[in-house]
């Protein structure tokens, strides 16, 4: 059954729930006004006929018809008024019927003639009748066929049914429409979707002024997932055809040296020679692997959690860098800072930052690096007098394979990957990472990570 369906039903069984009470309460409280009115007249006219016999004797009798026959007659003469004077032995004195026997049956109980209304078949017709008991004995008997109220209260329930069902078709019919009108975005995700993926076009998207409220956010929320579907997918065509480039180069040197080593004439330095550019690219295709492995993974690898003593990581990292490389290199470590995390990604992470501030810094030049703690976080600042960024590539420096038009020249062999995997390091410790920059006046990056409570460091 579809949504458009069930809503429907929803609305028309809502709507008859609601007419149902509505309409046998109306019934209930019309029917009892109507026959509450007929026994009120009849009443009336029984009072009219006690009326009409007085004075009467001290019993009852056909005397006192006598008497009072005239005035009996006149009350007889009105058509809608049956009536009919009983003695007490249930002998009929008077009736305006013809013939005047029988015209109204006796009540019940024909030896105390008491009082009351009752529902009787006279001549095919159910009657209501009064039996008002005399004082000096008999009873008068007022009788009015319920044809009229029953006709009465049979037109209410037919108005009450035949409106209630008009109603629920037309609801039926209205709400089949307009829940058709109201799903129509909805239908049009779900034809979207389907399209989708049967094209594989990510391109597509809805129109966002085709609903309002819910339906308006349903269309938003649908556009920026397959916005984000369609990124995902740029990025991972553009990560494999970066990744493919980058393995290239070191695999052609490498088939190239082994075409060359499989000369038997080679001599002892070229092979040497060799054997040394196939062990250097080995290592950075290792290193290139690595990294593509690491940030292929970002979404589902966990970091863990220890207790690091990053101040100490930051020592190994710059120690490594003072033997491999004689820029002037300046550090203010504050001692003893603690993080929680992962000690092998910080030190990658550390070691990525010194090593590009390096590489892009003229001999000449230098590179300061700082660790404090700063407004309840660990700061760590590296700061080079190299030849900066542009402002237009600021931007892009943490994406993958990125490369400004300065970094490709003064560093053909990079892979674009060292600043992408400080971010991810950074961020995965629940940390940030900018950089400031200015062509020919240096670059200047900084990691904030959170310092661990004292409950954290103990559980760490």
């Amino acid at each position: 059954m579809t949504l458009r369906l069930r809503l429907t039903l929803l609305y028309v069984g809502l709507l008859a729930a609601a007419l149902a009470v509505t309409g046998i309460t109306g019934y209930v409280i019309a029917a009892h006004r109507i026959y509450a009115g007929l026994d009120d007249s009849l009443t009336l006219r029984a009072q009219a006929v006690a009326l009409a016999l007085e004075p009467i004797g001290t019993e009852f009798n056909q005397e006192d018809i006598e008497n009072n026959k005239g005035e009996l007659d006149a009350l007889a003469s009105k058509a809608d008024l049956v009536f009919q004077l009983r003695r007490a032995d249930g002998t009929v004195l008077y009736s305006s019927a013809q013939p005047p026997s029988g015209s109204l049956p006796p009540p019940d109980d024909t030896r105390s003639l008491v009082g009351g209304f009752a529902t009787k078949d006279v001549r095919g017709e159910d009657t209501r009748i009064l039996y008002q008991p005399l004082p000096t004995g008999g009873s008068i008997e007022v009788g009015e066929s319920l044809s009229g109220a029953n006709g009465a209260v049979s037109e209410i329930r037919d108005v009450i049914v035949v409106g209630g069902l008009a109603a629920l078709l037309v609801t039926a019919v209205s709400g089949y429409t307009l829940s058709g009108r109201a799903l129509r975005p909805v239908r049009n995700v779900s034809q979207m979707a389907r399209d989708i993926e049967e094209t594989a076009d990510f391109t597509r998207r809805l129109d966002k002024s085709a609903g309002e409220g819910e339906v308006r956010e349903l269309v938003s929320a649908f556009n920026a997932m397959i916005e984000r579907v369609e990124q995902t997918l740029a990025h991972q065509k553009s990560f494999l055809a970066d990744s493919s480039h980058e393995l290239r180069r070191p695999l052609s040197v490498l088939q190239t040296n082994v075409d060359i080593l499989s000369r038997p004439n080679l001599s002892q330095a070229d092979r040497e020679r060799c054997v040394a550019e196939v062990r250097v690219e080995a290592q950075i295709m290792r290193r290139l692997v690595a990294d593509l492995l690491m940030l292929a993974r970002e979404e589902s690898q966990s970091i863990e959690r220890a207790r690091v003593d990053f101040s100490a990581v930051c020592e190994r990292a710059l120690a490594r860098v003072k033997q491999e490389d004689s820029h002037e290199l300046r550090e203010e470590i504050e001692p003893g800072i603690v993080v929680l995390g992962d000690g092998e990604r910080l030190d990658q992470m550390v070691g990525n930052l010194l090593d590009n501030a390096v590489q892009y810094t003229p001999r000449e030049g230098r590179v300061v690096f700082g660790l404090q703690r700063f407004n309840g976080r660990v700061q760590l600042e590296v700061r080079d007098t190299g030849q900066g960024i542009k402002a237009d590539e600021i931007a892009h420096v943490f994406e993958r394979f990125y490369r400004g038009e300065s970094a490709r020249a003064s560093r053909p062999a990079g892979t674009g990957l060292g600043l992408a995997i400080v971010k991810y390091v950074a961020e995965a410790h629940g940390g940030t990472v900018s950089v400031v920059s200015e062509p020919t006046n240096g670059t200047t990056f900084v990691v904030e990570l959170p310092i661990p409570g004292d409950g954290e460091t103990r559980r760490a």
